[in-house]
């Protein structure tokens, strides 16, 4: 079993698999993103093992509609009747109208990144779709776990949203950064538009945070917003 790792009070990590997933449980639950396809009863287990029913989930947050994390999201909206937070520019892909691989891709290593998700997308993984209650296109107040509120990121896909808690100064970024072997800005690669990226990620600076949670790795706690800006004044420099 996946154990779940506690970030902050009420918030937690659930990692089934390459990519994370969030909960934040309070007077009610929230889930972040929803991991591949096949990881549900994975996600089911870690929420159970914190002693919560993954029944009462009452909102499920998708930060982007890649297949790493929408993978799972139709059989725990199944199970818990969930409303789903995603952004309208990436609805289609996770309501199965268009193919996640179609997404653009930036350069050589985009084109060679799109031919391998085009064969896990047809051969490998069967992705099942899920609607979208709430599309959203950023600047959205969403009355969950405390309110949060809706922050449009886009770059890595072009629905890309970030969800920031005020309260609790934590910000959940998708894909907008990663923490695997490291905190640092997207793969150029995995973008539809790195320029929107880059941008999204300066604008998410402005915010008062102290943790960021990225869709893959490591959360980054305590000084995250500090961090973020120095990404960004490397990559200035290098321009």
């Amino acid at each position: 079993m996946v154990e779940p790792e506690k970030i902050a009070e009420g918030v937690f990590r659930i990692a089934p698999g390459r990519s994370n997933c969030y909960l934040l449980a309070g007077t009610d639950l929230t889930l972040i993103d929803t991991g591949m396809p096949g990881e549900a009863e994975t996600i089911k287990a870690a929420i159970t093992a914190l002693g919560l029913k993954p029944e009462k989930i009452g909102h499920i947050l998708i930060t982007h509609g890649h297949l790493d994390h929408t993978g799972s999201l139709a059989e725990l909206k199944k199970i818990s009747g969930a409303q789903v937070i995603a952004g309208a520019k990436d609805a289609a892909y996770i309501q199965g109208s268009r193919k996640t691989w179609t997404m653009g891709r930036e350069g050589f290593g985009g084109k060679i990144f799109k031919a391998v998700l085009f064969y896990m997308e047809t051969f490998v993984f069967k992705y099942q779709p899920a609607t979208v209650d709430m599309p959203c296109q950023g600047g959205e107040t969403i009355n969950c776990s405390g309110g949060i509120q809706v922050i449009a990121t886009p770059g890595h896909s072009p629905g890309s949203l970030s969800f920031y808690h005020k309260d609790k100064k934590l910000l959940f970024v998708g894909d907008a950064l990663s923490g695997a072997d490291g905190f640092h800005l997207p793969q150029r690669f995995g973008c539809a538009s790195y320029a929107d990226a880059l941008r999204s990620v300066e604008n998410l600076t402005n915010l008062d945070f102290d943790t960021c949670l990225p869709g893959h790795g490591a959360p980054v706690v305590g000084t995250a917003r500090q961090q973020m800006a120095r990404l960004i004044e490397a990559q200035q420099a290098k321009a």
